[in-house]
Parts: C-alpha cells; structure tokens; sequence
C-alpha cells in the first residue's frame, strides 16, 4: 500500500511540475508508448461462486495481456485518497484484478511509466461493462421453463427486476397455453409457400392441357 502511494505521489508531482513548465514529452516518444498500448488485450472472466438460497452467485476476474514494462495498466478509483488498484503483470506480461461485482462499468487508465518526459501520460483509457447475474436461473419458474428467454443464460446485458421477470413469465405462459402466435404464424407461412409450390405447376399443367385440346379440336372441324 505504501508503495502504491508514493508512486502516485510521484505520478502527481510529476504532472505539477509539468504543468508549471513545458511539456516535454517528445512526440515520437509518446507515439511509440501509445503504439505499445494498442497491444493490450482486455477480458474478463466470470468466476462462479456458491449459491445464495439456490440463486447464482459470482465475480468477475479481469485480465490485461501484453503489458510492457514501459507502461502501468491501473484503475483509478480516486486521485485525491491515492486510491487505485494496478495490474501488476506477471513474466509474461499478464496482469489480472479479482472480485470485481458483477454490473460495473470499468474504466481502465493506461499511463506511461518511463524514466523521461512523458512519466505519467494518459496514453489510453479503456471501459469493459461487465454482466449482470441473473438471479433467476435456479428458480423454479426456470426449472420448469427453460426455454424462457430469462432462464436461459447465468449472465445478461441487463439487470433483471423481479417486476419485469413475472410479468415477461406471464406472458409466456399464455403463449404457451394459447400456442405460441409466433409459431403458428411461421406454420402459416409454411403451409401457403408449399401450397404455392404445388398449386403452380399445376395450373400450368392444366393450361397446357386445355389448350392442346382446344387446338386439336380446331384441327379437327
């Protein structure tokens, strides 16, 4: 912790004398740490945990690949406490924060971190939206259908309200008992399109027929 907070004083004390004075981060310089920077590679992974009362519960892992040395990968949660949580990468260049709560919207700081001019430059900022749990996998309205659209993924894009999961389930269950409208319009159009493809050719057929008869009969008086 201790170390975490005078590299920040330092990144701070830096970018005040900077202010004060000319910038003197060379172009070329800062263009070869942003070119480093397009390297990165950003995910995340769902780590899945115990269930609470049968309900799904987790977090999320996210992982940075392909830091350089001369680059510092951090999420910043406040510069006045000096409050922020790095991604400290591993021989291979692989650095990973854990426990993130699922829903949140990450902002991730790229700075640069070298012995000259540009110390300390925002060189990328990058935001993951991390999924919500859906608490309703488990339950028994999902145990019995789990064809319903709510029941079908541990994650989504959107935060599921108990409201909106009864009143969507309602719904379905109606289409169910009534035959889902959806599937019986697609039959429909099933059954017209093979309809049309006998009905075609042969009303074709028949109008070769009668006109062949009606030919010969003009042939014959």
């Amino acid at each position: 912790m201790i170390k975490r907070v005078l590299c920040l004083i330092l990144l701070l004390f830096t970018i005040n004398v900077k202010a004060i004075g000319e910038d003197s981060c060379d172009k070329a310089e800062l263009n070869r740490l942003k070119e480093l920077a397009s390297h990165l590679s950003f995910t995340y992974e769902f780590k899945e945990g115990e269930p609470n009362q049968g309900h799904i519960t987790g977090t999320f892992d996210i992982i940075v690949d392909n830091i350089p040395k001369d680059l510092k990968v951090m999420i910043i949660h406040s510069w006045e406490t000096l409050e922020y949580d790095e991604f400290v990468p591993n021989s291979q260049g692989t650095g990973k924060l854990t426990g993130i709560t699922p829903g949140q919207k990450i902002k991730i700081t790229v700075k640069a971190y070298v012995d000259n001019g540009c110390v300390a430059k925002d060189v990328m900022t990058r935001t993951i939206s991390l999924p919500y749990i859906n608490p309703f996998i488990g339950t028994e309205e999902c145990n019995e259908s789990p064809n319903f659209k709510y029941c079908r993924d541990k994650l989504t894009n959107v935060n599921i309200s108990t409201s909106t999961f009864k009143s969507e389930y309602q719904k379905f269950l109606k289409e169910k008992e009534l035959g889902n409208p959806e599937y019986v319009t697609n039959n429909i159009k099933i059954y017209i399109a093979l309809a049309l493809m006998i009905l075609i050719p042969l009303a074709i057929i028949i109008k070769n027929t009668v006109t062949k008869i009606i030919e010969k009969r003009k042939d014959e008086i």
